[in-house]
Formats: C-alpha cells, sequence, structure tokens
C-alpha cells in the first residue's frame, strides 16, 4: 500500500508512470484538469481517462480496464493515501461506475507496471488519486446530467487554517446495462464525500475524511427467468497527520477503518430446464495504521514506511441448483447442486518498506527500494498463505541530452488474496499464497521540436504461483455466472504478459491539442503445456485524441479501436454421463474487432454569479455494433445428431448525454 506525502522532488525515475487531472504543469503531464473535464466519458467517470492510455484493455462498459494483460483485481485503487476495497457501484454487474466523483478529484498518477517500493498489495498497476483543494475561500458547484446529480460546498474557518469540503452524488440514469439488455432491471446508487482539513502550526496539518456509499438494484434478464436483488453499502473513514520535521525532514501518520456489505439474492425459473436460488451475503471490517516518512539530503532521498491492519471477514453463501435432464444439451443427465459455505476469517496484514533516490550526476539518477509483505489469519483451519514475501525494485534514469532520457526498470510485486476475495461462489473455501509478478521495462522518452512528446515503452511481465481463477466461456453479462454451464476454472499457475508501446502527447498549439497511441501487446496462460490467450489479450490498440478550445467553447473527439478478444468456440464431447462441453480450446478463436469514436462539446457562460457549463455527449457515436458475448441455442436434429446456432451480443449502442454544472 502506498505512501503518497510528501512528495519527492519531481524527477521521475520510474518507467510507465502517467499523470491526469492536475493543475501543475510538468512533462509528464498527460491530460490537464481542463481537458479532462471536457474528455468524453460514459457516465462522467474518473477512471475512464484511464482507458486512454496505453497498455488498458477496456470494454466501454466497465469503469476499470485491464491494464498489461493483468486481471481487473490487480489494480490498486488509492485515495488521499488510503487504499480502497471495491470502490465500484454495481460491483456484480462489471462495476460501471466508480466512487471517485470526476468533480472532486484534482490528480491522478497511474502506474501501468514497475511501481516504486511504497506500493505494495497488487501486482499490476496503482491509481493514486488525490481530491480537490479549491483555492478560494468559499466554492459551490450544482451538477445535472442524464447519469448524475451532483453537488459540493467548499468552506474555510478559522481564519484560513481550517478548510471543510461536502460533496454529494445520486445516480439518476437508471440501468446503463438497459442499452443492451432491455429487461435488464433499474439500479439506484449514491455516494458522498467529506473532509476537513486542519493547519495547527506552520508544520502540522491534520485531515478528517469519510467516503460512504449505497447501491440497491434490482435486475432482470431472459423476460423474467432470472431474478437478481443486490444491495451494497461501503463506508471508508481515516484521519491523516502530516509534520514536517525540519525543512528535508517529514511524517505522515494515517489511522483508517473500511466496512464493506453486500448482499446478493437471485432466482432463476425455467420450467423444463432449471430452477435454482442464490444467497449471497459479505460483510468485511478492515481497521488500519500507516507510519510514512522522507528524508532530503541533497543528491539522496529517503522514504521508508511501516503499516498494520486488522481485518475480519463474514461469508454466508448458499446456491441451490436443480437442473433438469437434457439441459443444457439434449442427453445431458439431470443433476441437484447444493453449495453452503460460510467462513468468517481474521487476521493481520503488515508491511514495511524503503525507497531511496540517489542522483549520480548530471545525467544518471537510482531509485531503489525493498518491501516485506505478512499476512495471517489467526486460527483459520483453511489459510495456506506464506509469511512473508519480500519485493526488491530497481529504477534507472540516464539522460541522452535535455530532451531525451532513457528508463529502465525492474520489481517484484506479490499480490495476497484479500480478506473480501474468498471465491465462495464457486465452493472455494480457502486462501491460496500470493501471486507474484516481475515486471521489466524500458521507456524513452523524447521531447520533440514541433511541440509533441513521445513514449516508447517495451514491458514483459512474468506472472507464477498464480492461483485458479473463474470464468464464463462464452457470456460474460449473466445475472448469476457460478450457476452457467459455461463457468470453468482457469488454473494456469502461471503467465507471460509482453508488449510495445508508442505514445505521441501534443501540447496545445493555438486551440489544438490531442494524443496518438499504439499498443501492440499479448498475455498468455501457461496452461498444461500450452500457451492460452487469455480473455482480454488485445493484440492491437490505437488510440486517438483530437481537443478544440477556444474562448468559452471546448471540443473533444477520441476514437479508440483494437483487435477482437478471444473466444471459444461451442464444441461438445461425448461422455459415459451425456455431452459435456469441451474446454481444451478455450479462447482459440476471436471476436471482431472493437471501434468507439466519442465525443463532447462544452460551451461556459459567464453568470452575474459563477459560470455555468453546458455539456452534449456521445459514447459511441456511430453505434457501432461491438461484440461481446456469445449465445448458443441448441436443438436436436431428425438424425439424432446436435445442432447450433451462434447469436452475438453487442456492448452498448450509442448512448447520448447532456448536462450543466454551475459554479460559483
Amino acid at each position: 500500500m502506498p505512501s503518497t506525502s510528501p512528495r519527492l522532488e519531481e524527477i521521475v525515475v520510474q518507467s510507465s508512470r502517467y499523470t491526469l487531472v492536475t493543475e501543475t504543469t510538468s512533462s509528464h503531464v498527460l491530460l490537464t484538469q481542463e481537458q479532462i473535464k471536457n474528455t468524453p466519458r460514459l457516465a462522467d467517470e474518473t477512471l475512464r481517462a484511464t482507458q486512454r492510455l496505453p497498455g488498458t484493455a477496456a470494454d466501454g462498459f466497465s469503469s476499470l480496464g485491464y491494464v498489461r494483460g493483468g486481471d481487473i483485481n490487480e489494480t490498486a485503487i488509492v485515495l488521499d493515501g488510503l487504499r480502497l476495497y471495491e470502490p465500484f457501484h454495481l460491483k456484480d454487474f462489471l462495476s460501471p461506475v466508480s466512487l471517485l466523483d470526476s468533480r472532486l478529484i484534482e490528480g491522478i498518477e497511474f502506474y501501468s507496471g514497475g511501481f516504486p517500493a511504497p506500493y505494495g498489495d497488487r501486482m499490476s498497476a496503482v491509481i493514486d488519486a488525490t481530491t480537490v483543494r479549491p483555492g478560494q475561500p468559499r466554492y459551490y458547484e450544482l451538477g445535472l446530467s442524464l447519469f448524475h446529480l451532483s453537488a459540493m460546498a467548499a468552506h474555510e474557518f478559522a481564519d484560513g487554517r481550517g478548510h471543510v469540503l461536502l460533496s454529494g452524488r445520486r445516480g439518476n440514469a437508471g440501468d446503463l446495462a438497459q442499452f443492451s439488455e432491455k429487461d435488464f432491471g433499474r439500479p439506484h446508487y449514491s455516494d458522498g464525500f467529506g473532509r476537513v482539513d486542519y493547519q495547527f502550526n506552520d508544520r502540522t496539518r491534520g485531515t478528517a475524511q469519510m467516503l460512504v456509499s449505497s447501491d440497491s438494484i434490482t435486475a432482470f434478464k431472459g423476460s423474467g427467468a432470472q431474478r437478481a436483488v443486490a444491495e451494497y453499502r461501503n463506508v471508508y473513514a481515516w484521519g491523516t497527520l502530516q509534520h514536517e520535521w525540519s525543512d528535508s525532514t517529514a511524517t505522515r501518520l494515517i489511522v483508517s477503518y473500511t466496512d464493506l456489505s453486500n448482499e446478493r439474492y437471485g432466482t432463476v425459473d425455467e420450467p423444463g430446464h432449471r430452477f435454482g436460488e442464490v444467497i449471497d451475503d459479505r460483510l468485511f471490517h478492515v481497521i488500519g495504521v500507516k507510519l510514512d516518512t522522507s528524508i532530503s539530503m541533497s543528491a539522496l532521498k529517503h522514504r521508508w514506511g511501516v503499516e498494520v491492519q486488522r481485518l475480519w471477514g463474514r461469508y454466508d453463501y448458499a446456491l441451490d441448483l436443480d437442473v433438469e435432464p437434457d439441459f443444457p444439451f439434449p442427453g445431458s443427465p439431470g443433476f441437484q447442486q447444493f453449495r453452503a459455505l460460510a467462513p468468517q476469517p481474521k487476521g493481520y496484514e503488515t508491511s514495511a518498506y524503503w525507497d531511496a533516490r540517489f542522483d549520480l550526476d548530471k545525467r544518471w539518477t537510482v531509485q531503489a527500494g525493498i518491501r516485506v509483505d505478512r499476512q495471517t489469519y489467526d486460527d483459520w483451519e483453511h489459510w495456506e498463505g506464506s509469511d512473508e514475501n519480500w519485493s526488491p525494485r530497481l529504477a534507472v534514469l540516464y539522460r541522452l541530452d535535455s530532451h531525451t532520457q532513457l528508463r529502465a526498470s525492474w520489481g517484484r510485486f506479490f499480490q495476497p488474496q484479500g480478506i473480501n476475495e474468498l471465491q465462495v461462489e464457486d465452493g472455494i473455501d480457502r486462501f491460496y499464497p500470493a501471486q507474484r509478478a516481475d515486471h521489466m521495462i524500458v521507456s524513452l522518452d523524447r521531447e520533440l521540436e514541433w511541440g509533441a512528446d513521445l513514449r516508447i515503452e517495451l514491458y514483459r511481465k512474468r506472472y507464477t504461483r498464480l492461483h485458479p481463477r473463474f470464468e464464463n466461456l462464452f457470456d460474460p453479462l449473466v445475472l448469476f455466472p457460478e450457476a452457467e454451464f459455461d463457468r470453468v476454472s482457469v488454473a494456469s499457475g502461471a503467465a507471460r504478459a509482453e508488449g510495445i508501446e508508442l505514445f505521441l502527447n501534443f501540447h496545445q498549439q493555438d486551440s489544438w491539442s490531442g494524443w496518438l497511441g499504439y499498443t501492440w501487446a499479448r498475455v498468455e496462460d501457461h496452461v498444461e503445456g500450452m500457451n492460452v490467450p487469455r480473455s482480454w489479450d488485445q493484440r492491437h490498440t490505437v488510440n486517438l485524441g483530437l481537443v478544440w478550445s477556444k474562448g468559452p467553447w471546448s471540443a473533444t473527439l477520441a476514437y479508440l479501436y483494437h483487435t477482437g478478444w478471444p473466444a471459444t468456440q461451442f464444441s461438445l464431447s461425448d461422455g459415459v454421463d451425456g455431452p459435456s462441453l469441451v474446454t481444451d480450446k478455450r479462447n482459440r478463436d476471436r471476436l471482431q474487432f472493437y471501434s468507439t469514436l466519442d465525443f463532447r462539446l462544452t460551451r461556459t457562460f459567464g453568470l452575474p454569479r459563477g459560470a455555468l457549463d453546458v455539456f452534449v455527449e456521445a459514447t459511441n457515436a456511430l453505434s457501432r455494433k461491438n461484440p461481446c458475448c456469445i449465445q448458443y441455442t441448441i436443438a436436436e436434429a431428425a438424425d439424432g445428431s446436435l445442432e447450433y446456432s451462434r447469436k452475438v451480443d453487442s456492448w452498448l449502442p450509442l448512448v447520448p448525454s447532456l448536462g450543466v454544472l454551475w459554479r460559483y
């Protein structure tokens, strides 16, 4: 977990680091806060900005993408120094919206790999966000769009030594998934954030923060044959004390409490085929203490820190499924499945790190660090985790000239299974040892004379000690993935991801700016002696953006293309117990390519009090049918053979949006 304050001098040694949504002007800033605000993002989702970056594979619906071949749960999300668990609305429905309100976020540091030793717990990427701090004594916002109703207020007190920020948001767009599933239902969700800052003296500052959310949804599929009801609640509360012992030494202490509640209930009622019921209740509590210190000594900069967390979890899961004969295939025997698990794990997670940056001379800078993580669960009979995981990190920066920088980094990253990640829905009642990934990255940055920055990166990531994951071969848009016939276990143990990324960032010239990116990538699991592409393997990606701003007007046009994701052709084998699905050729086919053109147009009106932003936006403006999933209809022919027809469903069609924001 991260240590982000105080920050070192702005010399970027790590590869694969991007800065978004910030007021700071520096060479590594990809998009300014104003550009991000005017970039098309479905549901004004902050994290979608990272999907414009190299190495991210996105489906156009989920708020978080797959980074450099890693699963979605391999990305850590941090807000003002606190690691957030499951910070998404509608978590069991592809997480279309995060808890990070776009108006609340001032800056994002995005690491797509090779992140330094202060960060741990995840093994692919880090999204480190900071909340906004308005510069005026009083500031207010009211916003209304197709997707959200929002409000924010900021106020100073105690002669400017104290500052209060309150923010709230309510979803009012209905169910985003209804664009692809007409009978999918309608969700309700809301979130709120509060922060109080107080400057005790010139060297000491305290902050108290809270982030809360509440969700409820009733969803349908198959004209009501499947029904799901889910409720979620998130509470994050943390206090921060920062003290500068001198101009070169500073310490930060964070005390935190996290409370998560997930409830899911549903039924499947398909007469003549199957009937079932799912009850899934989960509750988690985390109490944490984290201490970070930094010291700057001329050419040597140190950071070190420790963290201790106490965790409690409670699962209550039951699946009762009755499947009739001849389902899902003619000739299939009927069966009953009952699964009930109620584990209550509890324990500790501890970590410590040391990180240092050495300026060897004017050309060479080295950053090295190491961290150790330990995870234990008290008296937990199914605990298989390892005692300690040591993670060395090394990054080197070499300045070829005043416009060109060469970077290289290597690091080892461990990802223990979180207390909230026990796979009870698939019958798993034990925690696995921490997974491991080794990153190797080489990058070249060049400031071009004609007002652009070029970045070229080569990376290779080797996975080992992977624990099984579960996927649905054909259709990810189902209400109860664990009850579907195409649910399979992927037990690879090892995998490899590699790629080449090219990115051009065009600085603003007159009224124009933009970006152009291309990525070649490959990620494969090693399964039973074969290399099998992961379901989000994305070989070729092109990302293009064009931004125009003049006076009160701003317009952004963004285009994304990537090759189709792997898919599995339907195939049956004859067995003693009837026909069964053949899975040894998983992901040997590919869906058609993905392509979307998005735009956003904003006009700002000056008012006697404040300003009014009015925008219109379209996601997938050409309404292209981007394939997402496959459905098969099976029948028995006259000669007794099985015939099946294939139907490919799509992600979202054209999704328009409009809204207003009053700032005063």
